[in-house]
């Protein structure tokens, strides 16, 4: 078996024995109108495993106007290979005839890159409605953040990024947001460190919570006491000081004015 198509069969039976039941069900969707859609289930799922949600071979990237950026790595999806045979077959009047079929003999590894490592032309999508209250315009402003809708961020339905002050949001659901929002007020407040941390996880989802029920928005608190469960509820009392500083920050800058529309 060609090493390419053993990497691929290995990362998709790798995505099954793990807790990746979300990428799978990302996999399922589709709508924006990129080739991926167009693409086998099986080779959607290794395009989330790898973390982008638009990858495209070469030339098609060039035909978008946008190019490949220097030291990027493809990863590799799968094409089926048919070979045209000639089948015997007797029809139901008893004549025999000669057929001509195609028959699956493997598969072959077809480079494609993500989204993430080009450079070039805006992709235009389909924007998703992130339906975020105005009143949260200022400390975005402050911030210095830029608030994007995604059809894919990573592990989760929200990421926000330390490097360029970007939150992306897979979900219009006011408590991604909140969460995310906590995290660059956690980042500016303390500096946060890259990747998921428990410390850092705990504080963003209660300071959300906390932040969403001043401001009487409904949040699934089961949800929230799950998420906190997951990482360590003991360290959720370890950064309860934390926490009151990321909602107080938050709160102090986010009255409601009289107005308030809602921005995409």
């Amino acid at each position: 078996m060609p090493s390419h198509v053993k990497e691929a069969m290995d990362t998709l039976l790798k995505m099954f024995e793990e807790d990746n039941l979300e990428k799978v069900a990302r996999a399922v969707f589709k709508g924006d109108d990129v080739p991926s859609d167009k693409w086998s289930f099986l080779n959607r799922l290794l395009m989330y495993f790898n973390n982008t949600e638009d990858a495209r071979g070469f030339r098609q990237w060039q035909e978008a106007g946008r190019y490949i950026k220097k030291g990027s790595k493809a990863f590799y999806i799968l094409a089926p290979m048919f070979k045209k045979v000639m089948e015997g077959k007797t029809l139901e009047s008893g004549e025999k005839v000669t057929v001509e079929s195609n028959l699956l003999i493997g598969f072959k590894g077809v480079p494609v890159f993500r989204f993430e490592d080009t450079e070039g032309e805006p992709v235009i999508k389909e924007d998703l409605k992130l339906n975020i209250p105005c009143q949260f315009d200022s400390i975005i402003n402050e911030l210095g953040l830029t608030v994007t809708a995604s059809r894919f961020c990573g592990n989760s339905f929200g990421s926000y990024n330390l490097i360029n002050k970007e939150i992306k949001l897979a979900s219009p659901e006011i408590e991604v947001f909140l969460h995310e929002l906590s995290h660059a007020v956690d980042d500016r407040l303390n500096g946060l460190k890259a990747g998921q941390h428990t410390d850092q996880e705990v504080t963003a989802e209660f300071s959300g919570a906390v932040i969403g029920y001043l401001m009487g928005y409904k949040v699934p608190m089961g949800n929230v006491k799950d998420y906190i469960v997951h990482y360590s509820f003991k360290e959720l009392l370890n950064q309860l000081s934390r926490i009151e500083k990321v909602v107080t920050y938050v709160i102090e800058r986010t009255k409601k004015p009289l107005s308030c529309e809602v921005i995409a």
